[in-house]
């Protein structure tokens, strides 16, 4: 699906001023008959009342209100407006550089291992391990633990031993 379907998804499915519920017909006192108008916008103030997204023009309450819920579409939005001012059309890699960029960055923060110095994104600053270090720790505390309850076995086994001996 291209930029513009998704876009015009997201206005239809989120946009607090898009209005299905009129299937296209408007009344307007002013206007001598009903008209019927598709892809109906309450900002609108023009004569047929069709959301600016649809006519391939910017909408400031869209891109500030109902865009920012989908980053990477925000993104591709973006950046397509950006190259029609100069002229340049988005090839797909170019699109799919943009929507990976976004999809692994979002809400990530770059934090360097304690244990291997490299960086890596996680998800809080409370994170201190990269994956591959987590995985070596948590297998060595796992050992760690079965040690200590083996000793604790064998001690208790050594106690009651003892105690049977007496």
């Amino acid at each position: 699906m291209n930029i513009k379907q998704q876009i015009k998804r997201l206005v239809r499915n989120e946009c607090a001023c898009y209005d299905p519920s009129t299937n296209g017909i408007i009344y307007n006192k002013n206007i001598p008959q009903s008209i019927t108008i598709k892809d109906y916008c309450d900002r609108e103030r023009e004569k047929d009342c069709r959301c600016s997204i649809f006519k391939n023009k910017r909408c400031s309450y869209f891109e500030r209100s109902v865009l920012s819920m989908n980053p990477q579409l925000e993104a591709l939005y973006i950046a397509e407006h950006k190259a029609r001012q100069i002229n340049y059309k988005l090839s797909k890699e170019d699109e799919k550089r943009i929507v990976e960029e976004k999809s692994s960055v979002a809400g990530k923060v770059k934090i360097h291992c304690k244990r291997c110095t490299e960086v890596f994104l996680a998800n809080n600053y409370r994170s201190q391990y990269c994956d591959k270090c987590k995985k070596y720790l948590n297998r060595e505390r796992w050992r760690e633990s079965k040690s200590k309850k083996r000793k604790r076995d064998v001690d208790v086994h050594n106690q009651l031993s003892e105690t049977v001996d007496l």
